[in-house]
């Protein structure tokens, strides 16, 4: 099972702001893409996810936050970094990392940390409603062992 998941990526040029530094909102669709990116990687789409009972769940986020600590610039190469802090009942918590990466690709350093907690819904006759997680996503992702969680959140 999976709870580890890194998508790196280029800073483009309509990211950033007159300073040439990536304007704080850029992190949100980052960390939403690296999430579906993970899913992709796993052959599951987040979009109209097979509950495996014959229907679909989506994930609308109930809580998104992020800590900035250094600066991105326009062409910086930076890893994003995604774990499962926790799988609960009808919950997903994500925590991210933002390593700017320099031109060997050693020493990164954390330019920002982020968190995003998705809920489990289930379309029935147009109403949506929290469901349990379905077992189908749970045989392919874990929580984190509580290490990670704590070095990510450090």
């Amino acid at each position: 099972m999976a709870y580890q998941f890194v998508q790196r990526r280029r800073v483009a040029f309509s990211e950033t702001d007159l300073a040439g530094i990536v304007h704080f909102a850029c992190f949100f669709p980052y960390m939403e893409d690296c999430e579906h990116a993970f899913y992709r990687s796993l052959s599951e789409s987040v979009h109209k996810m097979d509950d495996g009972e014959g229907g679909w769940v989506g994930w609308p986020r109930i809580h998104a936050s992020c800590d900035y600590r250094s600066p991105l610039r326009f062409e910086d190469e930076v890893d994003i970094e995604l774990i499962v802090a926790n799988v609960a009942d009808k919950t997903i918590e994500y925590h991210f990392r933002f390593l700017q990466l320099d031109s060997d690709g050693k020493d990164p350093v954390v330019a920002a940390v982020g968190k995003v907690v998705v809920i489990c819904v289930r379309f029935l006759d147009g109403v949506m409603g929290a469901v349990d997680v379905p077992d189908v996503v749970r045989k392919k992702i874990e929580s984190a062992p509580a290490d990670i969680v704590a070095e990510f959140t450090a």
